[in-house]
């Protein structure tokens, strides 16, 4: 008995030895690939091996096409191919991933098609109501929601997983969606890249609610603030992007914004703004006193643009940095409609709006992290819808707004060039709001 164990052991040890030496010896494999979404550059890609790999080796033997100026991050694995914000990227980009690992086995060549631009998607007005849509790349809108008599407002998902949006009757009763969406960003081949698609509308609460507000950060979390008619309704719910939930007990006197990058949210008080972790650390919440509104998140930097009020009803636009005091930027009598900025806070755009009795005249500005004007035109003919955004996309170096002038009572969709401010084009159909869905 005693040599039959000692047998079963010794071929034991020599299997296992025998399966790591044939490990060795197998190449390194390419076994994930994400899009990343906050980064220094246009555009940034992970990927993981099943080995750590020399990274120069990587750097040196991979190709990206177009030739754009590129980094490749990290020590070993997994590894970041960020792409430099010099140049709009106006094609998908076609990798050719190649390199060592640290023991010098190559990797078998690998090509992937990447497509980090986002995809535009607006409310559209259509008959029956309205409807989510979105243009894919080769000009035409795809319906990726049912028609709702209407939409009150929507927040793509920040991973570009979803789009979470509150729906309201006729009678004024509101109703929350979540409609998940299979992306496809990144493919062996360039057929491969394919539009987002939608899964059915899943409803995140089964009752009316009196108000709703949403909130996404990058990583695919959303914030849920609801309220019902009955005292006391009042609910925070955090859906974490790998589906579970947990409610939040945060005192608010307005909508929360999740930070980009996750872990906190900014509390708006009455006596100004809180940023307060998700998880309860037992430290006081770090506040900012003042009337002051979120405007805008830098992501790839920590910092954000606010709005701020001053009692003589004069508006100013300020740069928070992480452990700094907030920079004043601008000041002045006219109304800040919307602002954007940059992921490193250094490019800060405003819209600006001057109203002569029931005539609006609105500007948009193009600032620097230190309050330089760097240029400015009219909007004139249009104007920035009211209660829309304005999006900056990194990738194509554009500004996504909703535009509307007194002929019309509906928006169009206008983009511009953020560096010249000029109006690149206007999207002739009707829609409510536009924003930028992020590629996933």
């Amino acid at each position: 008995m005693t040599r039959l164990l000692w047998i079963l052991l010794t071929s034991a040890v020599a299997i296992v030895v025998g399966q790591q030496q044939l490990m060795l010896r197998r190449p390194p494999r390419l076994i994930q690939h994400r899009p990343q979404p906050i980064h220094s550059g246009s555009a940034a890609l992970d990927l993981s091996f099943s080995r750590p790999m020399e990274r120069k080796s990587v750097r040196l033997t991979s190709r990206l096409l177009p030739p754009l100026n590129h980094r490749w991050l990290g020590e070993t694995n997994p590894l970041r191919l960020v792409v430099d914000p010099d140049t709009p990227i106006t094609t998908p980009l076609e990798l050719q991933i190649s390199g060592e690992d640290q023991r010098g086995q190559l990797l078998p060549p690998r090509q992937l098609w990447w497509e980090p631009r986002p995809w535009l998607l607006v409310n559209r007005i259509v008959e029956g109501g309205e409807q989510l849509q979105l243009l894919d790349r080769s000009e035409q809108w795809r319906p990726i929601s049912p028609v709702w008599e209407g939409i009150q407002s929507l927040v793509p998902l920040g991973d570009g997983e979803g789009i979470a949006m509150v729906t309201r009757t006729n009678e004024g009763q509101e109703r929350i969606w979540l409609q998940r969406l299979i992306t496809s960003s990144v493919a062996k081949q360039q057929n491969g890249l394919l539009a987002p698609r939608a899964k059915e509308p899943q409803p995140l609460l089964d009752k009316d609610l009196l108000f709703a507000h949403l909130s996404s950060n990058l990583v695919g979390d959303l914030l849920v603030q609801t309220g019902g008619f009955t005292p006391g309704s009042e609910r925070i719910e955090l859906i974490r992007s790998d589906g579970s939930r947990r409610d939040l007990d945060i005192l608010a006197s307005g909508p929360l914004r999740l930070l980009p990058a996750g872990g906190g949210v900014v509390v708006p008080a009455y006596d100004g703004l809180a940023l307060q972790p998700l998880v309860d650390t037992g430290q006081p919440a770090q506040m900012l006193p003042g009337s002051r509104e979120l405007g805008a998140f830098c992501a790839a930097s920590g910092r954000a643009v606010l709005i701020r009020h001053w009692p003589d009803y004069r508006r100013s636009i300020e740069l928070v940095i992480p452990g700094l005091a907030p920079q004043e930027l601008l000041l002045g009598e006219q109304a800040v409609l919307a602002v954007a900025c940059n992921g490193s806070g250094k490019r800060v755009w405003a819209v600006l709006g001057r109203w002569q009795g029931d005539k609006g005249e609105h500007e948009i500005v193009l600032l620097d992290g230190d309050g330089n004007i760097l240029k400015r035109k009219p909007l004139t003919p249009w104007t920035l819808k009211s209660g829309t955004p304005m999006q900056f996309d990194p990738v194509s170096h554009q500004l996504l707004v909703t535009l509307t002038h007194p002929a019309m009572n509906d928006g169009r969709v206008g983009l511009l060039n953020a560096e010249t401010l000029d109006l690149n084009q206007v999207h002739p159909i009707a829609v409510q709001e536009a924003q930028w869905l992020m590629a996933g």
